[in-house]
């Protein structure tokens, strides 16, 4: 809780109308972008206005007869994720593991099993994973992750054979 806030009936416990508020401020602050390929699922660009997921991830999951916006979920990831990483100076392990946490919070809240849409999750994790290169990424793609992981397998995938050489974060070759 902040000092000086006081909170509203309803506040102190998780509250999904409260969620559902934070979830549409970040869609509405960010711009979404499907048109590239983005190794890890979802990604942000380094100044953090736009929020890239891969352009194979199905926009929808259904599950018994409701249609699931995956969007709202990658967004919410990515924004926490990136907002630990550069505002807080987290490494990539932990702001990814908070990030994840307040994902499983969302879809639960909207409903959707976490069984389901890790489920889902983990088959596209592995088609995209799967890709021998990614020849079209992102222009401005945040490489933090891949660099906070020594991913440099990914990186030379990505064609960002100078981040991979030096951890410089661009994908310039």
């Amino acid at each position: 809780m902040s000092w000086g806030h006081r909170p509203q009936p309803g506040e102190w416990l998780v509250n999904s109308h409260i969620l559902d508020e934070a979830a549409a401020t970040m869609m509405k602050s960010v711009k979404v972008v499907r048109l590239y390929d983005v190794p890890y699922v979802g990604s942000c660009n380094r100044k953090g206005d736009t929020v890239y997921i891969d352009h194979e991830l199905p926009p929808q999951l259904k599950h018994r007869g409701k249609i699931y916006d995956i969007d709202r979920f990658i967004v919410m990831h990515e924004v926490v994720e990136m907002l630990f990483e550069h505002s807080l100076k987290f490494p990539y392990r932990d702001a990814h593991q908070i990030a994840l946490r307040a994902e499983r919070a969302l879809v639960e809240s909207d409903g959707l099993p976490w069984s389901v849409y890790d489920r889902f999750c983990s088959k596209w994790i592995k088609v995209i994973g799967s890709r021998k290169h990614y020849a079209n990424p992102p222009p401005d793609i945040d490489l933090q992750p891949e660099i906070d992981e020594d991913d440099k397998a990914t990186l030379r995938r990505m064609g960002a054979t100078l981040a991979a050489r030096t951890g410089r974060n661009t994908v310039k070759k």
